[in-house]
């Protein structure tokens, strides 16, 4: 058996050869949910007195009575959530089921869809994930678990799963290179694989991670590499360090156990994150940011920038029968693929804190073009613009500019004033110059407005 933090009778309880039988039947769909029933099951029998195979051998009729008190109890306390109480009940359940032992009567809860510990829970804004990864206090580690949960909507256990044992590796980056120790994104956005043993739905999916997360998740293999470590395609993303290894090792040689996996469980993932959002007084949990990825693809749909198959695809969703015919086949058409991509690219702008580097580049583009566009009008020729850095150029130095080109177009000769026929005035006027007075001769002088 794996290390686990059972209490003693807990594991004991695992001794028995029918009740390890149905742990480990429970275990094929879910190692997490198999140690959750575990442990309602023992603390269930021993609230009740009885062993669990004491408590499968009482007819069924006695069974649901001893579980309705026993609900009935938790539920009188008020100190349990209905969602807690739940939890006990399908457990008891299963174990019943498994002794061939089916309820008939219905044990309803009170309020059992009620969520109380989510209530004054509400999704994050780009300005909160923004403080939670680049606070000071936030490690590099961290900052990459936070964003490839926000930005690609993995699951915590993607990236660690709940024994420490397997999580998201450089493998499952098909466009990550690493070469002569420079780390690098062949396409961003950028694929990221769910391998179908990390995957809730035991459903192999990809998603993808914007150009912010690639910059963090490169930051942090970077400094891992700058640190002597030799990653390869089988290297974990979010690992333990050298030294945390050690320590770990300790820990499990003095519960006489061993855990030579480098990937963190998602209980310690999960505690680091939220260990970063409390330093910027963000109460929620870690889970929040699969939520906040969910939601803002959801603003982006509603923009008609990304379809809801995509949507649910990304987020390792099983999806209605449609997106069986579609988005989840073994291989996906590369037109597909990078239709997906570029759905995923405008959603980004809903996700990321930061300006994507090809914004600034267009803003910068059209600010220029726009400079070099209104000096042209003035009467500046490609020749003297070429020899101009438009992008130094401030507002006022392109109006100045203007404005000295605009006098030398209109008085050639540097005077301001000038002495036309009065029935040219029309013409003179609509060019800019202003009326100064008439001339007994029928002329009228003009001048310049600057």
């Amino acid at each position: 058996m794996p290390f686990k933090k059972y209490r003693k009778q807990y594991s004991e309880l695992l001794k028995d050869d029918n009740l390890r039988r149905w742990y480990n039947n429970n275990s094929k769909g879910s190692l997490i949910l198999a140690d959750v029933y575990l442990r309602a099951l023992g603390r269930f029998c021993a609230s009740v007195k009885l062993s669990p195979d004491g408590f499968a051998k009482l007819p069924c009729r006695k069974m649901e009575d001893v579980v309705q008190d026993f609900i009935d109890g938790l539920e009188a306390t008020k100190e349990y959530s209905p969602g807690y109480i739940e939890s006990y009940l399908k457990a008891i359940k299963s174990w019943a089921t498994w002794n061939r032992k089916q309820f008939e009567r219905k044990i309803k809860i009170a309020g059992a869809r009620k969520r109380p510990t989510l209530e004054n829970e509400r999704i994050p804004t780009q300005d909160e994930l923004g403080r939670a990864l680049y606070t000071d206090t936030t490690t590099l580690r961290t900052r990459a678990a936070i964003s490839l949960i926000a930005f690609s909507g993995c699951r915590p256990e993607v990236l660690g799963d709940y024994l420490g044992l397997d999580g998201l590796k450089i493998k499952d980056f098909p466009e990550l290179e690493i070469r002569n120790g420079t780390v690098s994104f062949t396409r961003v956005p950028t694929r990221v694989v769910v391998r179908e043993e990390l995957s809730k739905s035991r459903r192999k999916y990809f998603t993808f991670l914007c150009e912010e997360g690639c910059e963090i998740v490169k930051q942090y293999l970077q400094r891992r590499i700058a640190e002597g470590e030799e990653i390869t395609a089988e290297t974990g993303v979010i690992t333990t360090s050298e030294a945390q290894s050690k320590k770990s090792s300790l820990l499990m040689k003095a519960h006489n156990a061993s855990d030579k996996s480098p990937f963190i469980r998602t209980v310690k993932i999960g505690n680091d994150i939220r260990t970063a959002m409390r330093a910027v007084g963000l109460p929620w949990r870690p889970y929040v940011w699969r939520s906040y990825f969910d939601t803002n693809l959801m603003l982006a749909e509603s923009k008609g920038m990304v379809s809801h198959a995509y949507q649910q695809f990304w987020m390792g969703h099983v999806g209605d029968i449609e997106s069986e015919y579609t988005v989840r086949k073994n291989r996906l058409p590369d037109n597909v693929v990078e239709s997906m991509r570029s759905a995923y690219e405008k959603a980004s702008d809903f996700l990321q804190t930061r300006k994507k580097t090809s914004d600034v580049i267009s803003e910068e583009k059209l600010k220029n073009a726009l400079k070099e566009q209104l000096m042209m009008l003035a009467g500046y020729s490609k020749e003297e613009l070429s020899k101009m850095d438009l992008t130094s150029l401030s507002n006022e130095d392109v109006q100045e500019a203007v404005r000295r080109k605009l006098a030398g177009m209109m008085n050639g000769n540097g005077s301001r004033q000038k002495v036309v026929p009065a029935d040219s005035i029309e013409q003179f006027i609509s060019e800019g110059w202003e009326f100064v007075s008439s001339l007994p001769n029928g002329k009228v002088v003009l001048k310049l407005p600057f």
